[in-house]
């Protein structure tokens, strides 16, 4: 059961009682802008199955919190850890050649 109305709704249509999955738990995320004259970059890595169709991407932004830059990258069949692994990289690599020293 998934915890949604539409399972609910079957369950009494056929008189049963189902064992509802645990409550998922909610937590609070706050972005904060970096010091002024420095970039800030988040990445991120997906893989579908692992090893699995991969790809990675990032967004750069400024203290203002202002997008200077982004980038998403497909990189076909790859392992979960090298995705993150490359995402980071490729950050770095992007930033260094855009002349953002400070990230």
């Amino acid at each position: 059961m998934h915890n949604c109305v539409d399972d609910l709704l079957i369950l009494h249509r056929f008189v049963l009682c189902g064992r509802p999955g645990k409550a998922p738990i909610i937590k609070s995320v706050v972005w904060l802008p970096p010091a002024p004259g420095w970039i800030k970059v988040n990445t991120d890595g997906a893989v579908l199955g692992s090893p699995g169709v991969g790809g990675c991407g990032g967004v750069f932004r400024t203290c203002r919190s202002f997008v200077k830059a982004c980038f998403a990258v497909p990189l076909g069949l790859v392992f979960v850890f090298k995705v993150e692994l490359l995402a980071s990289s490729l950050a770095i690599n992007y930033a260094w050649n855009l002349g953002w020293h400070m990230i």
